[in-house]
């Protein structure tokens, strides 16, 4: 019989009448257990055929719901949409599926009719911001930002509706009428400064917006006054129309044709409440091999060669303290944070979205790699006299090592072959990436480089190979480079489309692109074209001040 312990043969079995149950030919084994007989088996046979109908009628419901997204059961149910199934269900509503990751295309779906209903409405542009992209935009309307000059019979609405007290802006005096919030100006008034604060949510004029994870409502103080932070959502001065093409810099967003989306940064590795771990904690666990302390968001998998430690969570988990390893074994990491230096005495190191500020390999081997890295980020690897294969990664500040093998990644500072000279590494291959400066080819005589001490030190005679044509040497323009801080090795909107869509399959250059953060941040305002009105351009606008709540007023 089935090992399941509740399946149709067994309900088959069960439902016969119990004297055809004690006439089946079964036998017994010396352990006392009894093998099916004939009956049993026929049950099984018609129990596994109405098992398959039975899953595939509700994998089939599950098929219906395209938001509902599920991990693979016990009996090999999804228990929500498949991702197979999604462009079919995508073609039958008439929607172009052009979000990057599957939760967004799931969204996508699932909301298509919703958005329709709703289209151009401020409202649905910010759904479809959070769904597609992952970020929460604060939307400013281009005719919004446009000095008007108010038409005689004027009636100014309540000062409650601005969140201020009824009556402050006593209109006997010119000086406080000009004050009104609710009055359009052109003139910027020097005497106030004007930025987001705190508001009571019951407010009208309070708007509820989310900073960092944290829902926290506000409202917009002295609107006439000198904006706090120019060209962020808490700029509301007035302005001349902007005929510029409008960018990411600022350029031609005071326009009435279009629609401004301020957008925080993206974290990347760091989030700003990730949970941490000291090392101490869990070191005699995982170089004896034995379990993990309860209650870590950590998982830990031991074998006689190799040791595999893991985050769990959205966001990498920090590992504080110095981590010295010197066990042979092949060590594994995925999604952790390791804010000191890890050293690593013996074995091999491989990695999945994990940042290092400092990975010292002590292991010598140039034949086959000591570190393997995918969608990392590192402040320093050292591993002279070594072997170093990395896809999508990107190195800040050094990099050592004897070969190189490197794809789709983004180096800050020039490979060097060993810790004291400026050598580049002895031979590897690099290829779809950003380097500092391309390295001359070894049977090259151009005169005009002859001089150039870039040249003078790698010494001509180095087997690395670039592949030229799909390499780059401009420079990447992050949101910041230190490390452990949100935003860290994350490319800017303004940074150059060559480094934007340069990897081999059109995403970014370097460790975050496994978050697809500029195929978002494109299939948004792609997808915001048929959810606008006509003529109605979206443009996206990086905006720090979103990472930090507004003040309480004083």
């Amino acid at each position: 019989m089935s090992t399941r312990p509740m399946d149709f043969a067994t309900l088959l079995y069960r439902q016969l009448p119990e004297v055809f149950r004690e006439r089946d030919n079964t036998s017994e084994f010396p352990d006392g257990s009894r093998s099916p007989g004939d009956l049993a088996r026929l049950c099984t046979a018609w129990g596994d055929l109405l098992d398959a109908l039975y899953r595939s009628q509700l994998q089939r419901y599950y098929d219906i719901f395209p938001e509902q997204e599920g991990a693979a059961d016990a009996e090999g149910l999804a228990r929500g949409c498949q991702p197979w199934v999604l462009p079919y269900l995508a073609q039958l509503l008439d929607v172009q599926l052009i979000a990057p990751l599957e939760a967004g295309r799931r969204a996508e779906i699932g909301h298509a009719i919703a958005w329709r209903q709703r289209k151009g409405t401020p409202l649905a542009v910010e759904e479809i911001a959070e769904r597609i992209a992952g970020i929460e935009v604060e939307i400013r309307e281009g005719f919004r930002k446009l000095a008007t000059t108010p038409w005689a019979g004027f009636t100014l609405l309540p000062e409650s509706v601005y969140g201020e007290p009824d009556g402050r802006f006593d209109r006997r005096f010119r000086l406080q009428r000009v004050e009104h919030p609710g009055l359009p100006a052109g003139s910027v008034d020097f005497r106030h400064a004007s930025r987001a604060i705190r508001a009571d949510a019951d407010s009208p004029a309070s708007k509820t917006s989310s900073f960092a994870g944290r829902v926290v409502p506000w409202r917009q103080k002295w609107p006439h006054g000198v904006p706090c932070f120019p060209r962020s959502f808490q700029d509301v001065t007035a302005r001349t129309a902007d005929l510029r093409t409008p960018d990411a810099a600022g350029h031609g967003h005071a326009h009435p044709r279009r629609v401004v989306l301020h957008a925080p940064p993206f974290a990347g590795f760091f989030a700003p409440q990730a949970a941490s771990v000291q090392w101490t904690v869990i070191r005699d666990a995982v170089l004896g091999g034995q379990p993990l302390p309860a209650a870590l968001p950590l998982t830990l998998v031991n074998t006689a060669d190799s040791r595999a430690l893991s985050g769990v969570g959205d966001a990498p988990v920090r590992i504080r303290g110095v981590v010295e390893l010197n066990g042979v074994f092949d060590w594994s990491f995925a999604n952790l944070w390791f804010d000191n230096r890890l050293e690593v005495g013996a074995g091999r190191v491989a990695a999945a979205g994990c940042a290092f500020r400092e990975l010292y390999m002590h292991t010598v081997d140039a034949a086959r790699p000591v570190v393997t890295a995918q969608a990392c980020l590192f402040k320093r690897l050292l591993a002279p006299r070594s072997l170093v294969s990395m896809e999508f990664v990107t190195v800040l500040e050094r990099l050592v090592c004897e070969r190189l093998q490197l794809s789709d990644s983004i180096l800050l500072p020039a490979p060097h072959k060993d810790l004291l000279d400026n050598d580049v590494p002895a031979g590897g291959c690099i290829r779809y990436s950003r380097l500092p400066y391309l390295p001359l080819p070894a049977d090259s005589s151009d005169p005009s480089l002859a001089n150039d001490p870039r040249w003078i030190a790698q010494g001509r005679r180095s087997m690395l190979r670039v592949h030229a044509a799909s390499c780059s040497t401009l420079t990447p323009i992050f949101w910041n480079t230190e490390f452990g801080e949100a935003g860290c090795a994350v490319l800017h909107p303004t940074a150059d489309d060559r480094l934007r869509f340069g990897a081999e399959d059109g995403g970014e250059m370097g460790a975050c692109h496994v978050f697809a953060y500029t195929l978002r941040e494109r299939a948004l305002i792609e997808k915001l074209k048929d959810f606008l009105p006509v003529g109605i351009e979206a443009v996206l606008a990086p905006d720090a001040s979103l990472v930090c709540a507004p003040p309480q007023p004083r």
